[in-house]
């Protein structure tokens, strides 16, 4: 459990902000601004195409008739729901005698339960250091 262990839990979580330097970059040798559209036209054209791809979003996610509560809830929270199980599955596993463990399986444990749990808050973190919410 050395370097790949660290790059595993901690790539996921700064490969956005790292993706976002080298279109700055990109943008500063070039002049070419990155993803900012230039006049108010192309602006209002992306807004709508954000409408509609939140429309069309919305339309996959819409369930057909109606469904209980608990399920819809059930399914905003999976994510959180799977990186917890990740977790506990990881924490067991460490807390297994010594002659039941597989290094293998312990490294494969710990390097997945620590990107999952990365992926979730370098996501976050990311949009606040951006100032978005």
């Amino acid at each position: 459990m050395g370097l790949e262990t660290i790059l595993a839990t901690i790539l996921p979580a700064l490969l956005p902000g790292v993706a976002d330097g080298f279109k700055m970059i990109f943008s500063k040798i070039t002049g070419i601004s990155m993803g900012d559209p230039k006049t108010f036209q192309e602006r209002a054209q992306l807004e709508q195409l954000g409408i509609e791809k939140m429309k069309a979003l919305a339309e996959l996610d819409k369930p057909y008739g109606t469904i209980s509560l608990w399920v819809s809830n059930l399914r905003a929270s999976f994510r959180y729901l799977a990186v917890g199980a990740i977790i506990i599955a990881a924490l067991i596993y460490c807390f297994l005698p010594v002659s039941y463990q597989n290094p293998v399986a312990l490294s494969f444990l710990s390097q997945l339960s620590g990107s999952s749990t990365f992926f979730l808050i370098g996501d976050r973190v990311y949009l606040g250091l951006k100032g978005q919410k």
